[in-house]
């Protein structure tokens, strides 16, 4: 659960509710591909697994679904428990309680912070695609949000950021000729003058 949140984007929620199902994962119109609806915005996502290259886009993801035993038509589904004599029951949706509680325990279990929430596995994701520095169309690309307003609330900055924002800046500054010399921009007067109004 936490994975397919923080990897595909989807809200928790949705997840819980069985909005991605075995049809979705590796369709017959796209078998390295997952389509992903997003419920909140109505947007419909094809995200490749795999890339032209081979190379594989969620590793871990794809492996462990891959080998996962398929319970019902939603992917997430809780395992039946036994009602009588080892004759298993209807496998259920998860509680979005059972679910919290289950994420936190496992969050502890590894040793991750207090923060990390089923919530946070989301946002961790989409923080991760602003560190990975992609553009706002991006960003909405991947996400399903129908706006880059919507997609911003969700992008933390982070350390990572700043530092290729300032690396960035610094490559502006500090030039390198075609035969190899470092030069520097030249100072615009205007960059340091105050606005009019002021």
């Amino acid at each position: 659960m936490p994975l397919i949140c923080f990897e595909w984007h989807q809200r928790p929620e949705n997840v819980l509710a069985g909005h991605l199902t075995w049809a979705d994962y590796r369709p017959t119109e796209g078998p390295n591909a997952v389509r992903v609806l997003h419920h909140k915005t109505g947007q419909v996502v094809f995200l490749p697994l795999v890339a032209r290259t081979g190379e594989p886009l969620f590793p871990e993801l794809t492996a462990y679904l891959d080998t996962l035993e398929r319970l019902g038509v939603p992917i997430v589904l809780m395992q039946p428990k036994p009602l009588g004599a080892q004759v298993p029951g209807p496998a259920k949706p998860f509680l979005l309680r059972t679910a919290r509680t289950r994420v936190r325990r496992a969050a502890k279990k590894a040793g991750l912070p207090d923060w990390l929430t089923f919530a946070a596995c989301r946002h961790g994701g989409m923080t991760e695609l602003g560190d990975a520095e992609l553009t706002e169309s991006g960003i909405i690309a991947l996400s399903g949000h129908r706006t880059a307003d919507a997609a911003r609330g969700y992008i933390k900055a982070t350390e990572v950021q700043r530092e290729a924002g300032l690396l960035k800046r610094r490559a502006w500054v500090q030039a390198i000729t075609e035969d190899g010399r470092l030069v520097e921009q030249e100072v615009d007067k205007s960059r340091n003058r105050a606005p009019a109004g002021e």
